[in-house]
């Protein structure tokens, strides 16, 4: 195993790790992020909340395993695209109310990119 495949898989794991664990918190605190409204005013249904937290684990473990990490990948960049819009929507506020909100939108930014090289290194 070269040099450059072990920073790659190196980096995997930690980009799953990172997914497999929001996800195991996120349903072990299921009922205070069920009920967290959206940036719009409104509450997702528990089902699409599971299914967005679901696909966080099934995701990170996909990328993390190495077992169809292209697939995994493109799951969580799906995710971090619905979580960015709706909930660090940072256009929508004003201030200081407005830098967590470009600062998550930044970070899930990131993380798409580096879902991206996932996907393109697993093809």
């Amino acid at each position: 195993m070269t040099f450059a495949v072990t920073l790659i898989l190196i980096g995997r794991v930690i980009l799953g790790l990172f997914f497999i664990i929001a996800g195991i918190r996120n349903f072990l605190n299921f009922a205070k992020a069920s009920a967290s409204e959206t940036n719009y005013g409104f509450r997702l249904p528990a089902p699409l909340v599971a299914l967005g937290f679901a696909a966080q684990l099934v995701g990170g473990l996909s990328v993390a395993l190495g077992i169809l990490p292209a697939w995994g990948a493109a799951m969580l960049i799906l995710f971090l695209i619905a979580a960015t819009a709706l909930f660090h929507n940072f256009v929508l506020f004003q201030g200081e109310a407005r830098k967590p909100h470009l600062y998550f939108t930044l970070v899930n930014c990131a993380l798409v990119g580096y879902c991206l090289m996932v996907i393109g290194l697993s093809v």
